[in-house]
C-alpha cells in the first residue's frame, strides 16, 4: 500500500499542467521567516524547497567533499530515529525528502501528501536540527564516496573538469574538488560533519519556496516547526569574488583513449548583469541549443568533426564563466578546435542572423512554461528567483525580457565574451593538431 501511494504521488506531481504566471504570495511566519508561496488546492500535495547560501565552495581546505557528505547524511538518522527508522518513517507516510549541495548552495526538498504534512515537517526538523551522523551510515556513505573517487580517476570527463577548475580558479575554493577524495575522506569525521551543518544551516542564509494544498497560515506554522529552531546567523565561510584565468596555450592531460574530451572557457557574465538576457539568447543560438545550435550545425553536421559540441553560461555567485565542450577523435581535435574558435570570433564580429534570433526567442519563450510543470518545479523556481534577486513577477516578465533582446544587444554581449584569443583550453586524451591560436587580425 505504501508503494502504491508513493507511485500515485510521483505520477500526479509529474502530470501537473504548466502554470503560466502563478500567483505568488510572500508570507512572513510568526518567527519572521519569509516564504514565497503558490497555493494549489486542486491537488492534495505540498512541495517545498529551501536553500542555504553556502555549499562545496565552503568546504575547509583539506576537507573537500565535506558539504557533499554532510548533506548525504542528513536523512540517515536524526533525533531518536536511526537511519533505518528514519527511512521507514518517511516511507510510512509517503514522504519524499532529499538534500543536496553544489558550489554555492545547499538544498532541502520535501514533497508530501497534504494529510501527512505535519509528520513531514516534524521529520524535516529532526534532519535539520538533530542529525545523528552515526558510525554505520557515515562509513557506508564514505565507502560509496571512495568508490566514486576511484572511478573518477579513470573518467576523462571527471579529469578534464577537475583540471579545468584548478587552472581557471587556482587556489580559490572554486578550484578545489566538490566531491571527496581518498585523502579528504580521512580528515572528515563526525565532529567535522556536525560542525559544518551547524555553521551552514541557519535562518540568515535561508530562502524558501512552497507550492501546494495548504493555507498560508498553516504553511507558516509548518515552516516555523521545521526551520524556527535553526541558529539565527550562519557562520559558514563564503568564497570571495574571483575572475577565471585564461591561457593562450592549450593544456593536455595524456589519457590512453581513442577520443579526446575538451573544455574551453573565459570570464563570463554575472546573473545580475543587465546583459544577462542578451547573453542567454546569444548562447542559445551559438551552442546552448543542442542540435539546433550554430556550433552543432557547423562543426558536427556540415563537417563531421565532433561527436558533441556546446556552450553554456555558468553564473557562480563569486565568478562568471562562459564555457564550452566538445568530444571528438584524437586525430580531429586540432581541426575541431580551430573551427570552434572561428565560430566564436565570427559571432563576436557579426552577431547572429535575424532568423537565428527569432528562432531562439521563440524556443526560449515557448519552452519556459515546461519548467513549471509540477508543484516541485514551481517551488524550485520560486527559490531560484529569490536567490537571483529577481522580483515576484519574474515568471510573467520573462517572455518580455527575452523578446526585448535586439541585434545590437547580441553584438555587444558577443564582443564582451568572444573578442579574445586566450581561452583556457583543457584536453584529456591523445589529441593531434593542437597549437596556440594566432592573434586576431594577425
Amino acid at each position: 500500500m505504501r508503494n502504491f501511494v508513493i507511485a500515485i504521488l510521483l505520477l500526479v506531481c509529474s502530470a501537473l499542467p504548466a502554470a503560466a504566471g502563478p500567483k505568488i504570495e510572500r508570507i512572513k511566519t510568526p518567527l519572521g521567516i519569509e516564504v514565497w508561496f503558490v497555493r494549489e488546492p486542486s491537488i492534495p500535495i505540498l512541495s517545498l524547497q529551501a536553500t542555504w547560501r553556502g555549499g562545496s565552495s565552503s568546504d575547509p581546505v583539506g576537507q573537500e567533499g565535506l558539504a557533499q557528505l554532510a548533506t548525504g547524511l542528513l536523512n540517515e538518522g536524526a533525533g531518536e530515529l536511526s537511519a533505518d527508522d528514519f527511512q521507514l518513517a518517511l516511507q510510512d507516510s509517503a514522504i519524499d525528502m532529499g538534500f543536496s549541495t553544489e558550489r554555492d548552495y545547499t538544498t532541502a526538498t520535501i514533497r508530501t501528501l497534504s494529510v501527512n504534512r505535519a509528520r513531514a515537517f516534524d521529520l524535516l526538523k529532526l534532519a535539520l536540527t538533530a542529525p545523528r551522523f552515526d558510525d554505520e551510515p557515515v562509513q557506508r556513505v564514505k565507502a560509496q564516496a571512495r568508490v566514486a573517487y576511484e572511478r573518477s580517476r579513470t573518467s576523462p570527463n571527471a579529469l578534464v573538469g577537475e583540471r579545468f577548475a584548478q587552472l581557471a580558479y587556482g587556489d580559490h575554493p572554486y578550484g578545489r574538488r566538490s566531491a571527496p577524495s581518498t585523502e579528504s575522506l580521512e580528515r572528515i569525521d563526525r565532529t567535522a560533519l556536525a560542525d559544518f551543518t551547524k555553521a551552514l544551516l541557519a535562518r540568515s542564509n535561508l530562502v524558501i519556496g512552497a507550492v501546494g494544498d495548504v493555507t498560508p497560515e498553516d504553511l507558516a506554522r509548518l515552516v516555523d516547526t521545521s526551520f524556527g529552531a535553526l541558529p539565527m546567523q550562519a557562520s559558514v565561510v563564503l568564497p570571495a569574488p574571483v575572475v577565471p584565468k585564461t591561457s593562450p596555450q592549450p593544456v593536455v592531460i595524456p589519457f590512453p583513449n581513442p577520443q579526446s574530451i575538451l573544455l574551453f572557457g573565459a570570464p563570463g557574465i554575472a546573473r545580475e548583469d543587465p546583459d544577462w538576457y542578451a547573453a542567454t539568447v546569444m548562447n542559445q543560438v551559438l551552442g546552448g541549443g543542442g542540435m539546433t545550435s550554430r556550433l552543432f550545425e557547423e562543426v558536427r553536421e556540415k563537417r563531421g568533426l565532433v561527436y558533441s559540441v556546446g556552450t553554456q553560461l555558468v553564473p557562480y555567485k563569486a565568478a562568471a564563466l562562459v564555457s564550452g565542450s566538445l568530444a571528438t577523435s584524437n586525430a580531429q581535435v586540432g581541426d575541431a578546435l580551430k573551427l570552434v574558435r572561428a565560430e566564436l570570433a565570427r559571432v563576436a564580429k557579426e552577431g547572429v542572423t535575424d532568423s537565428e534570433l527569432a528562432a531562439a526567442k521563440s524556443f526560449m519563450t515557448g519552452s519556459f512554461p515546461l519548467r513549471l510543470t509540477s508543484n516541485a518545479a514551481i517551488a524550485g523556481m520560486l527559490v531560484a528567483i529569490q536567490n537571483s534577486g529577481l522580483p515576484p513577477d519574474y515568471i510573467e516578465a520573462y517572455p518580455g525580457l527575452i523578446n526585448a533582446v535586439t541585434q545590437d544587444d547580441i553584438r555587444r554581449v558577443a564582443q564582451r565574451l568572444f573578442a579574445r584569443d586566450d581561452y583556457l583550453v583543457v584536453v584529456v586524451g591523445q589529441p593531434a593538431g593542437l597549437e596556440a591560436p594566432k592573434k586576431q587580425g594577425g
